[in-house]
């Protein structure tokens, strides 16, 4: 008898579908919002059985805890990455956190998107969640030290971090959504400097001149 390969059914190698698993779970969340999506169809969008998504997940919690735990190493990864890049300066390197998040989020919408699910964070495994804040308090304490050397203006550094943390969810959120148009990483990046640099100088009058990041023109500054 000649040899013939007989096509058979295709099996999915189990060696990593705990990650196959919350791959498939980010996109169910960017297509059905966090409590519209079901551990049916995240293995169906694996392509493995019901049954097989409760050999890694106890329920559907567990599986939002993973998918909140790949989120952060992700964009802790990116952040870290971006402050041991950025100059000594401490205000740059509080801003190139909120450049790489922009960044993060044209990168990897999905992720992006399953971030702003309420309350994900809080389901990470204790390990991930202390590394997390330990990330948080690393930056506080960078911005208390800045503000004690005269660097950073002596305004609350919770204020700070909210005012910095809603400016750059709020550009990242515009771009995912498309209301800025078609843009690329490339872009985003101008347009995370751009918005940035603005939180950095203040919005009250200035006698110096103000710097465009982009164009690196000087705006003459005016007398208070």
């Amino acid at each position: 008898m000649n040899n013939v390969n007989i096509p058979t059914k295709k099996a999915y190698h189990h060696g990593n579908l705990r990650a196959a698993l919350v791959a498939a779970a980010l996109k169910e969340i960017a297509k059905r919002g966090p409590e519209g999506f079901s551990l049916r169809e995240v293995a169906r969008r694996a392509g493995v059985s019901a049954p097989a998504v409760y050999r890694h997940f106890a329920d559907k919690d567990a599986l939002l805890g993973a998918v909140a735990a790949e989120c952060w190493d992700r964009i802790g990864a990116a952040m870290r990455a971006a402050v041991a890049e950025a100059p000594e300066d401490p205000l740059e390197r509080f801003r190139a956190t909120g450049i790489a998040y922009v960044r993060f989020a044209v990168e990897h919408p999905e992720h992006f998107r399953a971030m702003a699910v309420p309350g994900l964070f809080e389901r990470m495994p204790v390990e991930e969640l202390q590394r997390a804040n330990a990330f948080n308090l690393e930056q506080y304490g960078a911005i208390r030290r800045a503000q004690d050397a005269g660097l950073i203006a002596n305004i609350p550094v919770a204020d700070i971090m909210l005012a910095a943390s809603s400016l750059v969810h709020g550009v990242a959120h515009q771009i995912v959504e498309g209301k800025l148009g078609k843009v690329d990483v490339a872009r985003a990046t101008e347009l995370a400097v751009a918005a940035t640099a603005v939180l950095g100088a203040g919005l009250a009058p200035r006698s110096d001149a103000y710097e465009d990041p982009r164009s690196g023109m000087k705006l003459k500054g005016r007398e208070r």
